[in-house]
């Protein structure tokens, strides 16, 4: 086995598990790797051949003419060994690649039943159980033919267990700093790393630094959405924020060094109730105090 592909429709082409820790440790070890990843350009990357779809703002419309047709054409040109899929959207190709023959792994990043239960988008409680146990069902079946399942959590690899999933946890890899980074720090700073949306606390976390003279929050990660952004800017605690947009997940640690505290403070909805997110061992690895929310 030379060749191996990897596909995702949904993270971005530089994701920490996907890109790093999969495709750039294969390539290490001496395979043919490339990445299918809708939204990214088509281009070589430490050795990892990227495969760029388009990406389509309706979810409709992705679906159909990324998601199912557009990686499935692609996947197939590409004559893989063994094709490695990362979101729950791609079960249905996954299945067609089985049917043609081909070697197929399913990468279960999220309790994905669980988070469709704190979608935003969703309002009505008996739509987000329908989907909850919709997607679950899939899930089961797709496991039923897929040669192997791996998941990024024990919780998860539990759920699965009549599939003996492989647990590939997703901790951070050892910082690498640069030593040429500078950044202008005036007051002791609170860091928080990672996607920024209201199921994280980011409503909270931002009205909790309104007043506070002595230190400021630094956000570094993607908003959720433009609208939520623009809801965030608008509370009063924003101006002691400092946000710091999006880098690539290799300098991130520069970022976390010049801070004095990591902070985490997921709520308390059902797909985060079980987790251990990658956040407080970065925070941990710069030794730094970490606050977080206390789930079990």
């Amino acid at each position: 086995m030379n060749k191996i592909c990897q596909i995702t429709t949904v993270h971005p082409v530089n994701d920490n598990r996907i890109f790093f820790k999969e495709c750039m440790t294969l390539n290490n070890a001496g395979y043919d790797v490339c990445l299918i990843c809708s939204g990214a350009k088509t281009e070589t990357v430490n050795g990892v051949n990227i495969i760029g779809l388009k990406r389509y703002s309706n979810r409709i419309r992705n679906f159909v003419r990324i998601s199912l047709f557009g990686v499935i054409r692609a996947a197939l040109r590409e004559k893989a060994d063994l094709y490695h899929f990362h979101d729950p959207e791609l079960i249905f190709s996954g299945v067609i690649l089985k049917l043609f023959g081909k070697k197929v792994i399913y990468d279960i990043h999220e309790n994905n039943s669980a988070s469709i239960k704190s979608k935003p988008y969703l309002n009505s409680v008996f739509l987000k159980k329908a989907l909850a146990s919709l997607v679950y069902l899939f899930e089961l079946l797709g496991c039923m033919v897929f040669d192997k399942i791996v998941t990024a959590r024990p919780d998860i690899s539990e759920k699965f267990s009549r599939f003996t999933p492989c647990t590939l946890r997703n901790f951070p890899m050892l910082p690498v700093f640069d030593q040429a980074f500078k950044i202008e720090k005036k007051k002791d700073v609170v860091i928080f790393v990672g996607g920024i949306s209201k199921i994280r606390g980011i409503v909270e976390l931002i009205n909790a630094f309104e007043g506070i003279q002595i230190a400021e929050l630094w956000l570094l990660g993607p908003f959720e959405s433009s609208d939520f952004e623009i809801e965030c800017r608008a509370l009063e605690g924003w101006q002691n924020v400092r946000y710091l947009g999006v880098v690539k997940p290799n300098e991130v640690f520069d970022y976390i060094q010049n801070a004095d505290i990591g902070i985490i403070t997921f709520l308390p909805v059902p797909n985060h109730l079980t987790t251990l997110a990658t956040k407080p061992f970065e925070y941990m690895a710069v030794g730094l105090p970490v606050i977080m929310s206390d789930f079990p």
